[in-house]
């Protein structure tokens, strides 16, 4: 049996009993949640040891940094240094770090950012909803400019490439006409009008240099 597999099923067959037993306790002491902080950290620290001992089992790294992300969620609410409406943004966040660290050790894989920017928006969409900074009516809107956002940075990247544009352009299309049945027009034509005037002045400043 390869050695890889052999420590991966003993590791998460020993996190299994581990916290078996811990739930047992649970049942007849009443563990304080810190408690459960130290439990999820020394699993979390026995699982990076056994990645430790042969750093080319990575998988080993999935079950270290999901522990040591509850425990350090559990800790920083117990310390009441991450608000209640904070919460789902710290655990979208951490879900996405990892796939961000995939394209950074190794830039071919790119997919790895489709996932953390997913990740990313809704969290943010979810943080701005909470503390009433995003509209219910202004949701589509915010949710067609996130999905074209990548389209446009894949064309500035490859100008050549313009089939990015159709999406991309179809997606703010349909997300300005959410935004108009908002009753934001009127800003709309503002900042149009602002924008265009601003095009044409620096147009006219670029061609006499």
């Amino acid at each position: 049996m390869n050695t890889q597999q052999t420590k991966q099923s003993l590791a998460w067959g020993g996190l299994l009993i581990f916290f078996g037993l811990v739930s047992l306790l649970e049942l007849y002491f009443d563990l304080s949640p810190w408690v459960w902080v130290a439990f999820l950290a020394m699993a979390g620290l026995g699982t990076f040891a056994i990645y430790l001992t042969d750093r080319t089992n990575l998988p080993m790294l999935i079950p270290t940094y999901v522990l040591w992300v509850l425990a350090g969620l559990i800790s920083l609410l117990l310390f009441n240094w991450l608000p209640d409406e904070l919460v789902p943004l710290f655990v979208l966040t951490a879900v996405a770090v990892p796939f961000l660290a995939v394209y950074l050790i190794n830039r071919t894989q790119w997919w790895a950012l489709i996932p953390s920017y997913i990740l990313l928006g809704i969290g943010l969409m979810v943080t701005l909803l909470t503390y009433g900074w995003l509209g219910d009516l202004w949701v589509p809107t915010f949710v067609m400019f996130v999905i074209a956002i990548p389209f446009y940075v894949v064309y500035l990247r490859n100008p050549v490439e313009k089939w990015p544009l159709i999406p991309a352009g179809i997606l703010t299309i349909i997300g300005l006409a959410f935004l108009l049945a908002t009753g934001a027009a009127q800003y709309i034509v503002a900042i149009a009008l602002i924008l265009l005037g601003s095009w044409l002045v620096w147009k006219e400043y670029a061609y006499r240099l």
